[in-house]
C-alpha cells in the first residue's frame, strides 16, 4: 500500500533524501532541516532501499523484522527466567494484538525502538541475576543505539524502570559497580558521535530543534493537538493489546505476594514507568507507551499460563468485558465509515468486525462449557484470523481510498509539482523533485506565470488563490482527518 499516514511518509521522505544524498547526518524532509528524530531508522530504511528499491516495500522491510525479532526476544527471556508455556503465551499475546502488528508494519522509529528497549531491560536483568558482564555489554549497545532511535528517553525510561524495580528488590547497592561506569562509556561511545556531528553539521539548529522543542516541549505541553486527560494512555495499552488485556484486572490480584517474585516484578516496574511517564507528558500519542508492549504482554501471559496450569482460578468477568468490547466496535466503525465521505458505500466493510464479536462470543460459551485453556486457544485463533482479514483485505479497503492513491496517476504527469502553505507530505515520497513550497499568493502567482505547475493545497487556502485563475482538477477528504487535499493546475487541457 502507499505510504499516506502522516508518520510513516515523513520518515520515509527523510530516509530518502539522506540515501539519496549519500549524507548519513543531517536529516532533511522536502529539502527542509527535520529535527524530528534521530537516524537509526533511516539508516535501516537506506538499506532497505538499496536492497528493494525506493519503494514502501524498502521503507517497511526492517520495520516487520524487528517486529519479529522483537517477539522472538520476549520469548527467550521470558523463557529463560519463568517458562516457556509462559514464552509461548507471551508472544500470541502480541501476536493477537492488532497494534502491535500495524506499529510493526509503519516506517517509523518506533519498531527499533521497542525491540532495542526490550532488549536493554531484559538484558539488563540478565546482567543483576547472572553477574555475567556479557549481558551488560550488550544492554549498553541496545542503550546506545535506542539513544539513536528516539533520543535519551531510550535511556531514561529503561534506567528508570531498572531503577524502580532495583530499589523494590532491595538491590539498588549493584548499580554501585565499575560495571555500570564501562557500560556507561559505551553506551555514550554508541550515542554521543552522531549527535556531535549533526549539531555541527547544522550550526546547532538540529539540537536545539530536538532537544528543546520534540523533547522539553512535547513533555511539557500538548503538541499538534494531541493531548489530554492522564487516563487516556492506560486506555492506549489496553485498547493496544486486546484481547490479552481484559485480564489486567486477574494479573494484579493477590499483587503484593505475586509481583515479590523477581521476573514478574520487572514486568510491572516496566509498565508503571513507562505508562506513568507518558500519563504526564503533555502530548500523548498511541504509539509513546509502546515500548512497555513485550513487558505488558508477559505480565497479562503469566495470568493466562497459571489459568492454563490451573494454579488460579480466572473468573469470567473478562470475557464479559471483552464481549461487550467486541459487540461495540463493529457498530463502531460503520458509524466511522459512514462519517468519512470518501468511504460512502463501504459501510458493509464493518461486518468483516464481526469476526470479533464471534471470537468474544465463542471464547465466553467455550469458558462456561469446557473451561478457560480451551477458550483461550479458541480466543486467540480467531484474533489471528481477525489480523490477517484485517491487514489482507479490511485496511487495505479501506485505506486506498485516500486521496494520494485516487490522484497520483495524475500528479505525476506534471513535471512541476508544487504546493502552497500546508499540504499532505505523502506526494514528497512520489515525485522525483522536492515539492518548493509557496506561503504567498503572489509568490505562487509569479511562478506559475513561467510554469505549467499543479498546485497541492488544502481547501481551506483555496480562497486565497482565487486571483490566480488556477482549475480544480480534484478535491478529496484526508481519511478520518478534518482536512480536504485539493489539487489545481494552471496547464491548458
Amino acid at each position: 500500500m502507499p505510504l499516506w499516514i502522516y508518520d510513516e511518509v515523513r520518515n520515509a521522505e527523510c530516509a530518502r533524501e539522506m540515501w539519496e544524498r549519500h549524507d548519513w547526518v543531517v536529516p532533511t524532509f522536502n529539502g527542509e532541516l527535520r529535527t524530528l528524530k534521530p537516524p537509526l531508522h533511516y539508516y535501516f530504511m537506506a538499506g532497505g532501499f538499496e536492497l528493494f528499491g525506493m519503494n514502501e516495500w524498502g521503507a517497511r522491510f526492517f520495520s516487520a523484522l524487528f517486529g519479529v525479532l522483537t517477539i522472538l526476544l520476549t520469548y527467550y527471556f521470558v523463557a529463560r527466567y519463568s517458562a516457556k508455556l509462559h514464552a509461548i503465551i507471551s508472544s500470541c499475546v502480541l501476536l493477537a494484538s492488532t497494534h502491535y502488528l500495524f506499529q510493526m508494519r509503519m516506517s517509523v522509529p518506533d519498531p527499533y525502538l521497542i525491540f532495542l528497549n526490550t532488549a536493554s531491560i531484559f538484558t539488563a536483568y540478565a546482567y543483576f541475576t547472572e553477574r555475567k558482564f556479557w549481558w551488560l555489554f550488550l544492554c549498553a549497545v541496545t542503550l546506545g543505539l535506542g539513544t539513536l532511535a528516539k533520543g535519551p528517553v531510550s535511556i531514561a525510561l529503561p534506567g528508570l524502570s531498572l531503577l524502580v524495580w532495583a530499589i523494590w528488590q532491595k538491590q539498588w547497592k549493584r548499580l554501585f559497580h565499575w560495571h555500570i561506569v564501562v557500560a556507561a562509556v559505551i553506551t555514550l561511545a554508541i550515542a554521543v558521535p552522531w549527535y556531535v556531528a549533526v549539531h555541527h553539521a547544522t550550526n546547532g539548529a538540529w539540537t536545539r530543534g530536538f532537544f528543546l522543542e520534540h523533547n522539553l516541549g512535547r513533555f511539557s505541553e500538548p503538541m499538534e493537538g494531541h493531548g489530554g486527560l492522564f487516563i487516556i494512555v492506560p486506555i492506549f495499552v489496553l485498547a493496544g493489546l486486546l484481547p490479552a488485556s481484559v485480564f489486567i484486572g486477574e494479573s494484579l490480584r493477590n499483587f503484593r505476594q505475586r509481583f515479590a517474585e523477581p521476573f514478574l516484578c520487572l514486568l510491572f516496574c516496566v509498565m508503571l514507568v513507562y505508562i506513568g511517564f507518558y500519563s504526564v507528558s503533555g502530548t500523548k500519542l498511541p504509539n509513546y507507551p509502546t515500548p512497555c508492549y513485550p513487558f505488558v504482554a508477559a505480565l497479562l501471559a503469566y495470568v493466562i499460563y497459571m489459568g492454563f496450569s490451573k494454579s488460579l482460578h480466572v473468573r469470567r468477568y473478562p470475557f464479559i468485558i471483552l464481549l461487550v468490547i467486541n459487540i461495540a466496535l463493529p457498530v463502531g466503525l460503520y458509524f466511522g465509515i459512514r462519517n468519512e465521505i470518501e468511504l460512502r458505500g463501504f459501510e458493509k466493510e464493518a461486518l468483516v468486525m464481526l469476526i470479533l464479536t464471534i471470537a468474544a462470543v465463542v471464547s465466553f460459551w467455550t469458558f462456561l462449557k469446557k473451561g478457560f485453556r480451551p477458550a483461550m486457544v479458541s480466543l486467540f485463533s480467531f484474533y489471528v484470523l481477525f489480523n490477517l482479514v484485517f491487514f489482507t483485505y479490511l485496511y487495505p479497503t479501506l485505506y486506498l481510498n485516500n486521496p494520494l492513491s485516487k490522484t497520483i496517476t495524475e500528479v505525476k504527469k506534471y513535471k512541476n509539482v508544487v504546493a502552497y502553505k500546508t499540504f499532505q507530505p505523502a506526494f514528497t515520497f512520489y515525485v522525483p523533485e522536492r515539492i518548493k513550497v509557496f506561503d504567498q499568493p503572489d509568490s505562487l502567482k509569479a511562478y506559475l506565470q513561467s510554469h505549467e505547475a499543479l498546485v497541492i493545497l488544502r481547501e481551506v487556502a483555496v480562497p486565497e488563490l482565487d486571483t490566480t485563475g488556477l482549475q480544480r482538477l480534484a478535491a478529496h477528504h484526508d481519511l478520518f482527518e478534518t482536512h480536504t487535499t485539493v489539487l489545481l493546475t494552471n496547464a491548458k487541457k
